[in-house]
């Protein structure tokens, strides 16, 4: 499901050019369609359709880790999703354990495979080590269900099945929040690779808890407010959320159980409805809270997080009063095989503690701005390798980055500063969530980073909340203040097609006024970013006439054009520099790693 959103955004949106409203049949579309599979229940055993569903899974997971080319990709994630979603309701009849435990060690066993590769799910690794763990865990889902002794048609009544439309909810703050190792790293103020491990460990408590605890009404009402606190706090002090979270992992293990019902009847009518209603209900969460952030709608990322929430609060009070009989809701062997899983992140832990790789005889002070795209390149396919041999072939010292995620939903919840950073050796970081903690700004150094300032930058109207990032750095004993900022794109897209300059400038304006007002004349330094404007709109007139100078228009040769990366036709991102330094060359680098091509440029101290 997560190749899904990332596929739905960065192929279908942004390479096909379909719109967001009609974006959204379409990322529900397999979500309904999963119901499939419990109907077909119908004219064939149960056990018929739990082998249907998976085959398609494992088909299609297959050729996707294989495929490569982002519209096969996106058909079969479509198809991976489908059948995923339809074998739920199949599992409550193998027996409820089957559904409560087979999510939770599902996430066990996905937040461990993730922990080994620094949050890099196995769809978008390549080589032959990654297919062998698909075909790997292919082997003992259908090892599993073989296994699986006799069971017959069940199902939860119409009344008490209501409770697993909860599904939505939780899987929503699972992906966003609670599994998501780039968020706890920014918001607990951790590593990246070292929050990944945490969670993995939590899971396993939360398969024990789950194992202990579900009985009692207490403890999924104590649940219920642990994990209603850390949410909440999602955003607020780090302590805080840290300590919350620690306790909101396993208690939503409980709140989950609690959700889930005894099967009490025959046929599967209201447990399919129920769960292709919750599952269906789990990515409209996930469009009304990315949706804003290109269309206004009357709400922020922050209400539509805070509805989420009331919706899993009510459901989980009514599962707190309405706990199942039968027991257990997960069997000793699955929180002992989550145990053994999480060595996984371990490993990756290790990796991300190796030593530095940074390449020898760096440039002095080789300055880079790269909006990366997330990481997805001009066909939509996913690519984080690619963005890092152009950063590493550029042997920059100093990166200002745009459009990096650490975690975020839309992109695979993959943590790219933690990928990056490892991957290039780079001690020093700094990285600024702009939207939530997740998307925003980062500075890479090869130098010691002293201080770090950040700054919202005004919305004057528009849905994106952008940022800036002021990184200070020490170079052979003196300090550079080095910014990296992302301007909005488009305001009213009625004026910006006919006139993007008149567009813009109301927020621009208001947008540089913060940086050079955060700034302070701080001498020297670099500001580098997305600016969204051309060389010759005023509001790059205002920056030089506070006192900076464009490197490329200082020492570049050509037109120094920047985006689109794969036909570029105008130059808007930018090196400039405070007088204090001296541009002796700049450069634009061909790439269609990303849909904007970097500009680096080499200062000295004048």
């Amino acid at each position: 499901m997560r190749f899904l959103f990332g596929s739905i955004t960065w192929y279908l949106r942004d390479t096909v050019g379909i719109g967001v409203i009609d974006l959204i049949p379409i990322a529900l579309a397999p979500f309904f369609f999963g119901a499939i599979f419990p109907i077909l229940s119908k004219w064939m055993s149960v056990r018929g359709a739990l082998w249907s569903g998976v085959w398609l899974l494992i088909f299609a997971r297959t050729i996707l880790q294989i495929s490569g080319d982002p519209a096969i990709d996106f058909w079969m994630a479509s198809a991976a999703t489908a059948a995923f979603v339809g074998l739920l309701p199949l599992m409550l009849s193998v027996g409820r354990s089957a559904l409560v435990g087979g999510v939770l060690l599902g996430l066990a066993i996905d937040g461990a495979i993730k922990g080994m590769g620094l949050s890099l799910d196995l769809a978008y690794q390549t080589g032959i080590g990654p297919l062998l763990g698909v075909l790997a865990i292919s082997a003992a889902l259908l090892w599993a269900l073989w296994a699986c002794p006799p069971f017959d048609r069940a199902s939860s009544t119409w009344g008490s099945g209501a409770l697993l439309i909860g599904i939505g909810p939780f899987l929503f703050f699972q992906a966003l929040i609670l599994q998501n190792q780039g968020w706890t790293s920014e918001a607990a103020g951790i590593g990246g690779a070292q929050a990944q491990l945490r969670i993995a460990l939590l899971n396993v408590v939360a398969l024990i808890a789950v194992s202990y605890l579900e009985r009692s009404r207490l403890a999924v009402g104590l649940a219920l407010v642990t994990v209603t606190a850390a949410i909440a706090v999602a955003e607020g002090d780090p302590l805080v959320f840290n300590i919350l979270s620690l306790l909101a992992v396993p208690a939503a293990g409980l709140l989950w159980s609690s959700m889930v019902p005894d099967t009490e009847e025959r046929g599967l009518a209201p447990t399919g409805t129920y769960l292709v209603v919750g599952m269906s209900l789990f990515v409209t969460l996930g469009l009304l809270y990315y949706v804003p952030l290109d269309l206004d709608l009357g709400f922020t990322q922050s209400q539509a997080r805070f509805g989420a929430l009331v919706l899993l609060v009510l459901f989980g009070i009514g599962g707190m009063l309405a706990l199942p009989g039968a027991r257990p809701g997960v069997a000793q062997q699955a929180w002992a095989f989550a145990a053994l899983a999480s060595i996984l992140p371990l490993l990756g832990f290790f990796l991300a503690t190796r030593a530095s790789d940074a390449p020898a005889e760096e440039p002095a002070l080789r300055a880079m701005t790269y909006n990366i795209h997330s990481s997805f390149n001009t066909a939509g396919g996913f690519d984080i390798e690619a963005i890092a041999r152009v950063i590493e072939d550029s042997r920059a010292t100093v990166v200002g980055l745009q459009e990096i995620p650490r975690g975020r939903l839309l992109s695979g919840v993959t943590d790219q500063v933690t990928l990056l950073q490892n991957r290039l050796g780079f001690e020093h970081v700094a990285f600024f969530g702009t939207t939530d903690p997740t998307w925003g700004n980062a500075v890479m150094s090869r130098y010691p980073i002293v201080d770090v300032d950040e700054e919202y930058l005004p919305l004057v109207g528009t849905p994106m909340r952008r940022g800036y990032l002021g990184a200070t750095i020490r170079v052979d004993g003196r300090e550079v203040v080095f910014i990296s900022t992302h301007l909005q794109h488009v305001n009213d897209s009625a004026v910006h097609d006919d006139d993007p300059e008149a567009d813009l400038y109301p927020v621009h304006t208001e947008q540089i006024a913060t940086i050079l007002d955060t700034w302070e004349g701080h001498e020297p330094a670099i500001l580098v970013g997305d600016f969204n404007a051309r060389p010759d709109w005023k509001q790059i007139e205002e920056i030089l006439d506070a006192g900076w100078v464009d490197s490329w228009s200082e020492i570049g040769v050509g037109d120094g054009f920047t985006a689109s990366s794969d036909n570029p036709r105008y130059r808007i991102d930018y090196v400039f520099h405070t007088p204090g330094l001296v541009a002796e060359d700049a450069g634009v680098i061909q790439s269609q790693a990303s849909d904007h091509r970097p500009v680096v440029a080499d200062l000295v101290f004048g």
